[in-house]
């Protein structure tokens, strides 16, 4: 009885947190300044089930679905050997968090290994980590160029990382634009004047005269 009132309480939060992902990531690009280097980041709404934790027999696009239009029920969602309860409720604390990591002051880990998959960078508040890979998907080579979101990690994943920087800047635009329109973070410590031309080229002029 216990487990499937969590079970209902768990579909409820996977359903704000699709409604979130949607609304502040989905369609967009994110441009994360480290290093005097950047990577391109995209959110992908078949990479959501994932995040969760949990396991289920919808395919990821139809899980995505269901719970941006609210009507994932308890019984489409489940625990097992590879998706356990525990690391679900673990997930489950920061699924909610996932946009306002994308648009906060963070730290970039480079070359993450785990004890399953590695990770060329990923992004973390110190309280959970959004593990990224390069999109793979085939058919849009601007596209994959861009990193996207492959795992949530509730972990210390500092100490599995080779190397570790403070992001200066995350910069977002729409897919359909081609230069960054909106600046959503940047480090008190550092200016848009000081970034690398290379980066200043993919920033829209609005940006620019703010200089």
């Amino acid at each position: 009885m216990g487990r499937e009132t969590d079970k209902i309480k768990i579909a409820g939060e996977i359903k704000q947190a699709a409604k979130i992902y949607k609304q502040k990531l989905l369609g967009k690009r994110f441009m994360y300044v480290f290093d005097n280097r950047y990577i391109e980041v995209i959110y992908k709404a078949e990479n959501f089930r994932h995040l969760t934790g949990v396991d289920t027999n919808l395919s990821a696009k139809r899980f995505y679905d269901y719970a941006v239009r609210g009507t994932l029920s308890a019984s489409q969602i489940g625990f097992s050997a590879q998706h356990p309860y525990s690391l679900c409720i673990r997930k489950l604390k920061h699924i909610g968090s996932i946009a306002t990591l994308a648009y906060s002051e963070c730290f970039m880990l480079e070359e993450i290994k785990t004890n399953t998959m590695s990770y060329k960078f990923g992004t973390t508040d110190l309280n959970f980590t959004l593990c990224l890979n390069k999109d793979s998907s085939q058919g849009n080579s601007e596209k994959n160029e861009c990193f996207i979101v492959h795992s949530l990690r509730d972990e210390d994943c500092f100490s599995k990382s080779k190397d570790v920087y403070t992001v200066t800047h995350i910069f977002s635009r729409q897919n359909d634009k081609k230069l960054y329109t909106d600046i959503i973070y940047a480090d008190k410590a550092s200016s848009i004047a000081g970034l690398p031309d290379c980066i200043k080229k993919m920033l829209d002029k609005e940006l620019l005269n703010g200089i």
